[in-house]
């Protein structure tokens, strides 16, 4: 599990994919953002971000995001 909290301002969102990108070029070595475990996706003329099941948390895709559409925070960590 990742050491973040990733918050969506989907608001920001451009759909530029560069979040899914660096996702799959982490984690599966191929620029490819059909295997990312984030999904930005249109919905109503918006955009929508989501997260597969298998996303850990790690805040790739928000250092790879320009328009600050995500952010992260230090997750609390258990006691």
């Amino acid at each position: 599990m990742g050491n973040y909290n990733i918050h969506v301002a989907t608001e920001r969102c451009t759909g530029c994919l560069r979040c899914e990108l660096a996702c799959s070029d982490l984690y599966t070595k191929v620029f490819n953002p059909s295997v990312a475990m984030i999904r930005v996706t249109v919905s109503d003329a918006d955009w929508d971000i989501s997260f597969t099941d298998e996303c850990n948390d790690c805040g790739v895709c928000v250092d790879h995001c320009f328009y600050d559409a995500l952010e992260k925070s230090e997750k609390e960590q258990e006691k």
